[in-house]
């Protein structure tokens, strides 16, 4: 459910801000060029605090003369401790709005990065992004966590404001990093009054949709990309890899400091876009409305499993709701952006997870999208008890993995797990990949022989 319906608010030109969905994890990152690139007067001088904290990382790092093992570098471990902050209902994670977050690891990356930039020649941060650039461990979702966390006091003096103006009803709830203490140079977690997440009995933060992004403005790929054409200028013979791990664009970005520092100076001087809420080209947020109102206007009165055969029954019931919504009653149009080019796969999970979670909570079933079972996860998993289980794993026909996923990741993930019932949902389009179908059905069928019940 969106923030909004949830606090019957009706929003108007005043706001700026962006709709949670409060049960789940938006796939959107706060990304702080979008911050720098800001004029409002309230966010004018955020990017300089955050260049601020992370400057002073560095002179603590460069005083302890990069050892680990000086009291200023662990002061400086200290400061680049970024929680994920789960109250704005953002980023990767498998369950719910509950993150793994940063913590004291992610820090000593960070720290590896300062130091590794400091050998280069880089004294102090033009953006704290190109740290990402020069160590693997350093995401998307690590420089949203670290932007949100040394934001927090402005995130949480914009969301009382939202809320003043709506009347939304506030609670004190201690918030990590609420505050800085600028003589101890730490974190502190005081009370304050924010809104209350139904769904997690924390805190909700608000944060305008202008900072969102599903990848931050600077990032790896963008930056090799860069160094490809900068490489393409000077040396012909230079053969371009189209296909590089990070840790190559890594070891790249630190053997050409200053290409690092030059591509960050021309992204400045070039527009940045937000997320594109409106045409959710990602799938990564309309999925949550669509599928609620669908569930609430085509109830589905689901038999009481009272056996393994009724909870299989059950799931069967759910995916062929799922299949009414996409293909009869216009679920399709949100697997496809409005230049006609069709969303990624995980627009197609997401689409599943709204539908049967509506279904399976009102027939008393669990749902888990991305459960490791220790080879890997699988997309989702049902449950009733112990005994009663089942898997489903959702594949678009152009998916490079399609085949292996039918045959041979489905029924490993159900053997691992001890689960008799499974079920393969394969997205075709309309092209060439349609005339396949009978294929897919072909192999399904016999892959569904090495299994109990494969569906």
């Amino acid at each position: 459910m969106l923030a909004s319906k949830h606090f019957q608010i009706v929003r108007d030109a005043t706001d700026d801000w962006f709709d949670p969905i409060l049960n789940a994890d938006t796939e959107l990152f706060v990304d702080p060029f979008l911050i720098f690139k800001d004029t409002n007067e309230f966010w004018r001088r955020a990017h300089d605090r955050i260049i601020g904290h992370f400057n002073l990382a560095f002179q603590l790092i460069a005083e302890g003369n990069r050892d680990p093992n000086t009291l200023s570098y662990k002061k400086a471990i200290d400061l680049l401790i970024f929680t994920e902050p789960k109250e704005l209902c953002l980023g990767y994670t498998n369950k719910g709005t509950a993150g793994a977050g940063s913590g004291r690891e992610y820090a000593q990356r960070i720290a590896v990065a300062i130091v590794e930039a400091i050998v280069r020649g880089i004294a102090h941060p033009r953006h704290f992004e190109e740290l990402g650039i020069l160590n693997e461990g350093i995401g998307s979702d690590r420089i949203s966590d670290a932007t949100c966390t040394i934001l927090k006091h402005r995130l949480v003096e914009y969301t009382q404001q939202v809320a003043q103006r709506h009347g939304i009803p506030l609670a004190e709830h201690r918030l990590y990093a609420a505050r800085f203490d600028e003589q101890r140079q730490r974190w502190e977690t005081p009370v304050v009054t924010l809104p209350s997440n139904p769904h997690t009995s924390g805190p909700l933060l608000l944060v305008p949709e202008r900072f969102l992004k599903d990848l931050p403005t600077l990032n790896s790929d963008d930056w090799w990309t860069y160094y490809e054409n900068e490489q393409l200028r000077t040396d012909l013979n230079y053969e371009i890899l189209h296909r590089v791990d990070k840790s190559t664009i890594v070891a790249t970005a630190r053997a050409h400091p200053d290409l690092v520092r030059k591509w960050t100076e021309d992204r400045e001087g070039k527009s940045a876009v937000p997320y594109d809420l409106a045409n959710d080209p990602k799938g990564a947020w309309q999925w949550d409305q669509a599928t609620l109102q669908f569930a609430s206007t085509n109830p589905l009165q689901l038999p009481t499993a009272q056996s393994a055969t009724d909870f299989a029954d059950v799931i069967g019931l759910v995916v062929k709701q799922f299949r009414l919504f996409v293909e009869e009653q216009g679920g399709w149009e949100l697997l496809w952006d409005s230049s006609g080019k069709d969303k990624p796969e995980r627009a197609a999970q997401l689409l599943f997870r709204g539908i049967a979670q509506h279904y399976c909570k009102a027939n008393n079933i669990s749902l888990d999208p991305e459960v490791n079972l220790g080879r890997g996860p699988v997309d989702f998993k049902f449950s009733s008890g112990y005994s009663d289980r089942a898997h489903l794993e959702i594949k678009k026909f152009h998916n490079g993995k399609f085949w292996n996923g039918l045959e041979a990741q489905l029924p490993s993930y159900m053997k691992s797990d001890e689960v008799s019932d499974g079920w393969f949902i394969a997205f075709v389009g309309s092209g060439n990949s349609g005339t396949r179908i009978p294929e897919i059905l072909a192999r399904s069928g016999a892959a569904g022989k090495t299994s109990s019940k494969f569906r």
